[in-house]
């Protein structure tokens, strides 16, 4: 049987570079592009992949919230991140949300080569330069504990929360009831330990990959 990899990044050469790589180490196998976050939903929702290669930074993104999702939607595909920062922070808490790894997009060939063997081998995936034993900021770790606690519906209603979208607007985009919107935004507020959709939009906004604070990629 043919094994099927899935590259989600809005780069073409980086796409192509990665794609040769991959198959170095995987050598029949068939790659799938995507260049957004939706193309990146709806391929994993038709088709089983391997390993998903995964950029936050796609022009659609919403970031960790994400990739956050789509381990809850799909938790048996390995999802590894790809990424240009190099912040611990970062690798650490894309791990803590079970990414299978984490390949900063300067790495050497060889390197990420290795890396998809690792991954390949059922293996967490880590670059090896990085000192991920420092201690993390308390926030960054309870938000992404808070983010992992949510269901895949509960997390799609913030995602849309964070595009500041009204309940009626969520409903529809979702298909669900208003009245399930409102029970849905009620336990995010508890499981994100805060009082209102003000906050929760900033909650939202700070973890998707093109925060300035976060630094992601």
């Amino acid at each position: 049987m043919t094994d099927t990899l899935l590259i989600a990044d809005d780069h073409p050469l980086f796409r192509e570079a990665l794609a040769f790589i991959a198959c170095s180490a995987l050598p029949t196998a068939k790659v799938v592009n995507a260049t957004n976050y939706a193309e990146t939903k709806q391929a994993l929702e038709t088709q089983s992949f391997k390993l998903v290669f995964l950029d936050l930074n796609m022009p659609d993104s919403n970031g960790l919230t994400d990739l956050a999702l789509l381990k809850k939607q799909h938790p048996t595909t390995p999802i590894v991140v790809v990424s240009a920062h190099e912040e611990p922070v970062i690798i650490r808490t894309c791990l803590e949300l079970n990414a299978s790894g984490y390949i900063i997009k300067s790495s050497a060939p060889e390197t990420i080569k290795e890396a998809i063997e690792v991954i390949l081998r059922g293996d967490i995936y880590a670059p090896e330069n990085i000192d991920l034993n420092t201690e993390s900021p308390d926030a960054h770790s309870i938000a992404a504990n808070q983010i992992g606690s949510l269901t895949p519906s509960q997390l799609k209603v913030l995602i849309e929360i964070g595009k500041g979208k009204l309940n009626k607007q969520i409903a529809y985009d979702l298909q669900i009831t208003e009245a399930t919107v409102k029970a849905h935004i009620t336990t995010v507020f508890k499981k994100l330990n805060i009082n209102n959709r003000t906050q929760a939009v900033l909650f939202a906004k700070e973890h998707e990959a093109k925060n300035p604070e976060l630094k992601t990629g």
